[in-house]
């Protein structure tokens, strides 16, 4: 089988939105962050983020699945 190959761009968008939220979720907590906040944080558009993922409980089951040791 072949391997998938994934847009840089898309890898690029991916980080900066898990970047920006690891640094709300430090300062003001799970709880308190909405969509917008990690798009304006990310620099990106909030459609953006939901491209990507369905809404924020779902991108917290992504974030704990990435940071699990390999």
């Amino acid at each position: 089988m072949g391997k998938v190959k994934v847009d840089l761009r898309i890898l690029k968008t991916r980080k900066a939105i898990k970047e920006a939220f690891l640094r709300l979720v430090q300062t003001k907590g799970y709880e308190r962050i909405t969509v917008q906040d990690i798009a304006n944080e990310a620099m990106i558009n909030r459609n953006t983020f939901y491209l990507h993922y369905v809404d924020k409980p779902e991108f917290m089951r992504w974030i704990k699945i990435s940071l699990l040791p390999c």
